[in-house]
């Protein structure tokens, strides 16, 4: 890697060091690369429970990007522009292979070694109660929660509003509590 790029390089640097496609543009490209790619597979696989989809998905949509920095796009907020464009993609392949929204138990496969059968009953009880939610609560909660992303960035994928971003994720977050409050409170009560 190049001496002058490293994991502190503001995005703007590296974006412009891949534009200038010298010897440090690649560098600069797998620092971007190292920098989003596990925010982009997480909400990916978040939205469409396969692995390997979710690992085109990010292939897909780094290739995209690299795309528009050779056709000279302006890219103000690198984190935003990389969400909207795996977002877009998710939801094509919702659309084109006619998927529901659906959440995974967890992100990570289950170790049935490590892993609790109380845990795993609870990330059971958490996805349905994530299914449960309306589809804009549920997708503004996860590009917070998968994605990484603030409230202003949110609304740059989504192109909504600050406050509805907001009462979205606020919204999101009152309806978890309520459909999961009495599994806690009985499991409190079991201990």
């Amino acid at each position: 890697m190049s001496s002058s790029l490293h994991h502190t390089t503001p995005d703007r640097e590296l974006i412009d060091a891949i534009r200038s496609s010298n010897e440090g543009s690649e560098a600069a490209f797998r620092v971007i690369y190292d920098r989003y790619a596990k925010r982009l597979y997480a909400y990916s696989l978040r939205v469409l429970r396969s692995d390997s989809r979710a690992s085109d998905i990010t292939q897909d949509a780094f290739l995209r990007f690299l795309t528009a920095i050779r056709r000279g796009d302006q890219i103000e907020n690198l984190a935003a522009y990389l969400m909207r464009i795996t977002r877009n993609l998710c939801l094509n392949v919702r659309r084109d292979e006619h998927l529901t929204y659906v959440e995974p138990e967890i992100i990570d496969p289950i170790d049935e070694h490590t892993v609790s059968p109380e845990d795993t009953d609870m990330h059971e009880h958490v996805r349905r109660a994530m299914e449960r939610l309306p589809e804009e609560y549920r997708e503004a909660l996860v590009l917070q929660l998968y994605g990484g992303l603030s409230y202003a960035e949110i609304c740059d994928v989504t192109g909504e509003t600050l406050p509805t971003v907001r009462h979205r994720i606020s919204r999101a977050k009152q309806r978890l509590r309520t459909y999961l409050l009495p599994l806690i409170v009985e499991q409190g009560g079991q201990s």
